[in-house]
């Protein structure tokens, strides 16, 4: 299966997978010429002849240190080299493949540096069995040397391999991975540019001074010498300084830019950014615990989001700032509740996509009237909508609301069903009873889940008023509580006493002409 080629043409595969190696190499050279240069200066008794040999000897060892360790590092590189292979073909690499890949790419540069240690090493031994003076130099040189090879094979990391591999910067997930903290990291530069180059001038210094004694060379040209010598010695370690520490600044700066970018998103409400992470180390870190938390955000804005499709984004916000007592509280509130008419026998003669089709067009402009009054939808019972006013977030009009809330259904209830004529659907009814007074509000139900609900007397007495819109051949019925507190609003009409279950004494009921005007 093709994937989108996550490197461009030959050039760019070509430069990815040589890069370190080619690094290497150069870093290497460049240790070995200042360390050539070095040694040449201290090697004052040493005949011309007898330089060239040891240079030569120099030269041919380099030469077979740069193949060995090329063929070391091509060997090591091979899962990623595979895996650079199938990114330019646009093929997905192998799983198992490139879970290898990415645990090598995190620690080629200590690989690197510990292989660079052993050449340096070898060299530096034979130094001292030849009883050269100015073998220091060779250690001072590898030093630089290793230092600047991790740094460079970490650039690579950083620029190429790591944006490749850890498209999602998950690199703490990786096992079996060596950590440097950016502590060990700064201390490798400081010694590298300050500790080593002083170190070496002072030998510098050290080395005339045993000239001097012994009086082989002028004071006036020795001096001159000298200054000569310590000049180019610290151009040559400013110029190592600079390639140091632009690279440690590069590293360092890029993935705080990046967190920041993120941290500007995040002030600005928008979690849909990720940080990209570059390393392992406490940066690192820092970009995957951002990541995670944008993350933990944009799910919290989903549950939101839902939550909002079912309730007035005002109680919505209430509800999730905690300001909402969920514990269980009694409250005065107005219940209402929808039913659809002769839903049963719908159900047997309407194709099902047909049914699901019309039911969620009907809950959709129910639930679109009670959310514009601030109404909560508590619950859909089949083909039943369930519907609170006034809780958990105090109303003060919650009766009003509630009202209006049905004279808008029925006004939806009508726009629909042209809709479904012109679509060859035959037309909807619907019940609607309102109640108001107490209710028991609580979270009701098992550990696992629970739902805001409302309970008592109020809320089974709503239930039964809708019922009744069936037997009195009406959609709308309000109970004589809320007739009493909005009759000067809507003309009422009264409808017979009739009994209802749960009640011993007749009720009144009310309903809404067609026409009722406020």
């Amino acid at each position: 299966m093709k994937t989108d080629k996550l490197i461009e043409n030959r050039f760019q595969y070509f430069y990815i997978s040589n890069a370190v190696l080619l690094g290497n190499m150069i870093a290497v050279f460049l240790g070995d010429w200042l360390t050539r240069i070095l040694f040449e200066h201290r090697i004052l008794d040493v005949s011309r002849d007898s330089l060239n040999t040891i240079l030569y000897l120099d030269l041919f060892y380099g030469t077979i240190c740069v193949v060995v360790m090329s063929v070391i590092i091509v060997w090591y590189e091979k899962p990623i080299r595979q895996c650079l292979k199938s990114f330019y073909q646009g093929m997905p690499p192998d799983p198992v493949l490139l879970e290898n890949a990415r645990r090598r790419i995190l620690n080629e540069p200590y690989m690197i540096v510990i292989l660079d240690m052993v050449v340096w090493s070898i060299a530096f031994f034979f130094l001292w069995l030849a009883g050269l003076t100015g073998h220091g130099v060779g250690v001072a040189g590898g030093m630089i040397t290793m230092t600047l090879v991790f740094f460079w094979v970490e650039h690579m990391s950083h620029d190429s391999f790591i944006p490749m591999f850890f498209p999602e910067g998950d690199l703490s997930t990786v096992k079996g991975v060596k950590i440097i903290s950016l502590g060990v990291r700064f201390a490798a530069l400081i010694f590298a540019v300050s500790v080593v180059p002083l170190a070496i001038i002072h030998l510098t210094m050290h080395s005339f001074e045993k000239i001097q004694v012994m009086d082989k060379i002028p004071l006036p040209i020795l001096v001159d010498r000298m200054e000569d010598i310590i000049t180019k010695e610290s151009i040559l370690f400013i110029g190592v300084a600079i390639a140091l520490s632009w690279l440690v600044a590069h590293h360092t700066r890029r993935p705080i830019v990046e967190i920041i970018r993120v941290m500007e998103y995040v002030k600005k409400g928008d979690f849909s950014k990720k940080a990209r992470v570059f390393s392992n180390d406490e940066i690192g870190f820092a970009g995957e615990t951002l990541n995670a938390m944008t993350q933990g955000l944009r799910d919290r804005e989903l549950i939101k989001d839902t939550f909002g499709k079912y309730v007035d984004s005002r109680i919505r916000d209430e509800i999730l700032s905690g300001r909402v007592n969920l514990d269980g509280e009694l409250k005065e509130a107005t219940i209402l509740f929808a039913d659809l008419r002769n839903f049963t026998p719908l159900v047997a003669v309407t194709p099902p996509k047909e049914l699901i089709y019309v039911l969620n067009a009907y809950f959709h402009e129910m639930a679109e009237a009670i959310k514009e009054n601030q109404g909560l939808i508590l619950q859909f019972i089949g083909d039943e909508v369930e519907a609170v006013f006034g809780a958990p977030i105090y109303q003060a009009d919650h009766t009003l609301a509630a009202v209006k809330t049905a004279m808008d259904m029925r006004l939806r209830l009508e726009q629909l069903n042209k809709r479904l004529a012109g679509e060859g659907i035959p037309p909807i009814a619907h019940g609607v009873g309102i109640h108001t007074g107490p209710v028991l509000a609580a979270n009701i139900g098992s550990a696992d889940r629970s739902a805001y609900s409302l309970i008592g007397n109020t809320v089974n007495l709503a239930s039964r008023i809708q019922g009744l819109t069936k037997e009195l051949h009406t959609d709308i019925l309000v109970s004589e509580a809320i007739q009493s507190l909005l009759s000067d609003q809507y003309n009422f009409h009264p409808m017979p006493e009739i009994t209802v279950k749960g009640k011993s004494d007749p009720i009144r009921v009310f309903s809404l002409p067609l026409k009722a005007e406020q």
